[in-house]
């Protein structure tokens, strides 16, 4: 019964690959954080502090929003490490969301963002890396650790991840400081931010509840991916919900993000238990 034990073996040490975490997307991941880091760090200046005299040029509404969260009198973060945590996500519209464990980590001195998604689907180890390395966006997912599902880039995709860069700025509002965005009142709850680099703009509209925190981002900027397969502009939201206090500050504790298609709002991510961490350096990774 040697064929046996041989078959038995080999199981056991696929079923100890696919549980370990990591993986060549995840490497790349890593890769990808630490480039940002590095050129980040590289630019950094003197450390700045949120006064009154640093957010005064910026939109009421985005002053109340910093001052509701508790920024006033805080230093600038360079970065965030954000982890969303009892999140539900699905791959797309009509099919049952899965349990997903989701991070990202966001730049502000060039609008850098790096997400990475693992799951599950039907038992198989499912990875989805979705960034945007100084302008070059790019979303590939891959099954099992080796078996690439989709991967997507272009100008599309690059837009896209602008886009979304701003949208994460609810919880790291030195981005609304940055020469790379600009700002229009729209009315008395709206403010639309304009977001430029390399070459590409796209622009979002902020929602404010009448205590000036955020509770909504629209934008008709960012093109739906179908796995690869193609992409489209689709209007596109977020939801931020359940304000709380968390680590010194006042933020979301829930978030929703949602695209309005013909037939319906596919709300396709969700999560209720939000961690953020400021200013990080690759040792925390």
């Amino acid at each position: 019964m040697l064929w046996i034990a041989i078959v038995l073996i080999a199981l056991a040490i696929i079923v100890m690959y696919l549980a370990i975490p990591g993986g060549r997307l995840w490497k790349q991941y890593l890769t990808d954080v630490k480039s940002s880091l590095t050129e980040t760090n590289r630019q950094r200046s003197i450390q700045s502090i949120f006064t009154e005299d640093y957010v005064a040029e910026l939109p009421a509404l985005l002053r109340q929003h910093i001052i509701n969260g508790g920024y006033m009198g805080k230093p600038f973060m360079d970065n965030m490490l954000i982890y969303f945590h009892n999140t539900k996500f699905r791959m797309s519209a009509g099919k049952k969301p899965i349990k997903i464990k989701f991070m990202q980590v966001n730049f502000a001195n060039r609008p850098d963002r790096h997400a990475f998604l693992t799951g599950r689907i039907v038992g198989i180890p499912l990875q989805a890396k979705d960034s945007v390395l100084d302008g070059f966006g790019s979303m590939t997912g891959v099954l099992a650790k080796q078996f690439q599902l989709f991967r997507s880039t272009g100008a599309e995709m690059d837009q896209g991840q602008l886009i979304t860069a701003l949208a994460d700025a609810v919880y790291m509002p030195s981005l609304f400081l940055q020469e790379y965005v600009s700002w229009t009142v729209v009315d008395s709850c709206t403010v639309e931010g304009e977001i430029s680099w390399k070459g590409v703009t796209a622009k979002g509209r902020f929602t404010f509840d009448n205590n000036g925190n955020i509770i909504r981002f629209d934008t008709n900027d960012r093109y739906m991916d179908e796995n690869g397969k193609g992409s489209s502009l689709v209007p596109w939201y977020v939801t931020y919900s359940d304000y709380k206090e968390q680590n010194g500050y006042f933020q979301p504790g829930s978030v929703s993000v949602n695209w309005m298609l013909p037939d319906g709002d596919d709300t396709y991510f969700v999560s209720d238990h939000i961690d953020v961490q400021y200013s990080i350096d690759e040792a925390i990774l």
